[in-house]
């Protein structure tokens, strides 16, 4: 994953391509469109310090939505440190 080296390239093309799915998941958590929004920032967050973490394979989506959950079971969005 160009991600877990580093490529803010590759995080910008997947946020294109999964942000709207995510929005939408979160949005269904959140009361307003600010704290999704928020949400959606912290979770693009953790997906770029957790990436070297991740096995690359075939469940990449299923590895972001867990991120995405993850923001979900805490209630607040993930914060960069």
């Amino acid at each position: 994953m160009l991600i877990a080296h580093g490529s803010t390239k590759a995080v910008a093309e997947l946020y294109d391509l999964v942000a709207p799915l995510l929005h939408a998941l979160l949005r269904s958590r959140h009361s307003t469109v600010d704290q999704t929004e928020d949400a959606l920032v912290g979770v693009f967050a953790q997906i770029w310090r957790t990436a070297p973490t991740y096995a690359t394979g075939p469940y990449a989506l299923d590895w972001i939505i867990d991120q995405t959950q993850g923001d979900a079971r805490t209630g607040a969005p993930r914060r960069a440190a």
